[in-house]
């Protein structure tokens, strides 16, 4: 028999995050200083667990859930927040995982696998996880250019650069406040737009603002329309793939095209850093996959995963009885 799969708590932000740099599924939102800006945000607990086969630690596992007497999953709106392992380890430490649930009192769990992860249906099933499908939208920046960046672009995409242009767009880094006047601002019409209240607090831009100050590795850009602001746009960049979180401009600016500057000004921040991709996030409804693919961005797949040790019958009750709080929670 092969070693086996076990799991640790850490409080050594060092440890995971060096275990996170060397994962090439690695992004800014495994980070351990974003996962505990985040947990504090939402009042989330944070159990980083590190993943060892025998004695060589070889990944890790975020875990978010909300505290209660049974803790339910914390169900964060940015994506990828899963195990970081070796591809050959991964199906033993879901098996594993679904072990540690059952001894820590955790019914459900839910988590991501991003789009560097390559695993099967079969063995996704195999591991007695549920699983769904998502995508994203991601830019090859190796080998290209400022100009390969712009003829990567589709007609209307370059058409929108041009008329931003002519009507006096400019993109910049934000200035203090910026950050928190507009994020909030920004993620509310985005969401309320399709229906739905944003999920982040309205705090979340003065957070997001502080935490960012002195880092290299976050860029904030603004675009600014005849002087005024016209919103914001926030990229994640500790990794080789910058992972372009939230952002976007004021549908009262939308006339002047500011949208398609922002998001080709983290572009070229991107390529400028020699990153090798950068990930739009997610896919949301067609339109902003339109918007996405137009900049270049290229359709990957990642996985959402519901893990549970419950029997089969209990964990469907389980999950649709946590899929119908969730849907409560957002109608409230």
């Amino acid at each position: 028999m092969g070693a086996s799969i076990r799991f640790s708590a850490t409080s050594e932000a060092r440890e995971w995050d060096a275990l996170v740099a060397s994962s090439p599924g690695a992004t800014g939102f495994h980070d351990w200083s974003w996962l505990q800006l985040q947990s504090e945000l939402f009042g989330w607990r944070f159990i980083p667990l590190i993943i060892s086969h025998g004695s060589t630690s070889v990944g890790v596992f975020p875990v978010l859930v909300r505290p209660g007497r049974i803790p339910r999953p914390a169900d964060p709106p940015f994506p990828y927040v899963g195990p970081l392992v070796p591809d050959d380890l991964l199906v033993d430490t879901l098996r594993a995982f679904r072990s540690w649930q059952l001894r820590h009192g955790v019914p459900i769990s839910r988590f991501d696998l991003g789009p560097a992860v390559a695993v099967s249906g079969a063995e996704l099933t195999d591991a007695g996880v549920e699983w769904s499908g998502d995508r994203t939208y991601v830019v090859d920046l190796a080998d290209s250019s400022s100009e390969q960046l712009v003829a990567g672009m589709h007609r209307n995409a370059k058409r929108s650069l041009r008329a931003a242009a002519a009507n006096g767009v400019e993109v910049r880094p934000a200035r203090p406040g910026e950050t928190t006047t507009f994020l909030p601002r920004v993620l509310s019409e985005s969401y309320t737009s399709r229906g739905v209240p944003s999920p982040y607090p309205q705090d979340i831009g003065e957070r997001i603002e502080r935490w960012a100050v002195d880092r290299d590795d976050v860029y904030i850009a603004a675009a600014v329309v005849a002087g005024q602001t016209s919103g914001v746009i926030v990229a994640l960049g500790s990794h080789p793939v910058v992972s372009v979180w939230a952002g976007g401009t004021l549908r009262e600016h939308r006339a002047a095209n500011p949208s398609t500057s922002l998001y080709h000004d983290v572009l070229r921040w991107s390529l400028d850093r020699g990153h090798t991709a950068a990930d739009l996030v997610g896919r949301v409804d067609d339109g902003i996959a339109r918007f996405k693919t137009a900049l270049g961005g290229i359709e990957k797949p990642y996985t959402r995963i519901t893990s549970s040790p419950l029997p089969r019958a209990a964990r469907d009750v389980a999950v649709r009885l946590w899929q119908t709080t969730q849907h409560h929670n957002a109608a409230s």
